[in-house]
């Protein structure tokens, strides 16, 4: 909808609508604390807590996944707004009670597109967060078995309105 623009409300009076929200992208980084060429299994917590410093309030509109090792397995991504005990890289994933107080949403990468030597999944979660000191901490979980080659570690970037 353009800047300025009337909607109806349906009893003949006009509702002024404008675009507020700008985009805003975060520079790719690696996921800190991946275990290369050590076995994971589906469960595991994949590297260690990471943080990335974005808006206030926004929503994540997608994230980008670039997988250098081309394992293509699906990555869940739990966000919190305010620092958490992580779990361990290699560990069953499991956040404690109050760390979940602390919980902002979860999102899937699991759309991979493929070219000769790696992968870029997706994912657009739309999710909604509010993260008071302008930082979201986050913890990948792996789906599958990974096992990564040394200096190819993955990395993540967001896109937040």
């Amino acid at each position: 909808m353009a800047r300025g623009m009337k909607v109806y409300t349906g009893e003949n009076t006009p509702l002024s609508v404008g675009v507020l929200s700008t985009l805003y992208r975060t520079p790719p980084q690696k996921v800190k604390g991946i275990g290369t060429g050590a076995a994971y299994a589906a469960g595991d917590a994949f590297g260690l807590t990471n943080e990335v410093t974005v808006p206030v309030k926004g929503t994540i509109a997608y994230i980008t996944f670039t997988d250098f090792d081309g394992e293509a397995i699906q990555k869940d991504i739990f966000f919190f707004n305010a620092p958490i005990d992580p779990t361990a890289d290699n560990d069953p994933y499991g956040p404690s009670d109050a760390d979940l107080k602390k919980w902002v949403g979860v999102a899937s990468v699991f759309v991979y597109y493929a070219a000769a030597n790696n992968q870029v999944g997706i994912a657009y979660p739309a999710l909604a967060y509010v993260a008071p000191r302008g930082i979201l901490y986050y913890q990948l979980v792996t789906r599958g078995a990974d096992n990564i080659a040394a200096t190819y570690e993955p990395e993540i970037s967001f896109v937040v309105v």
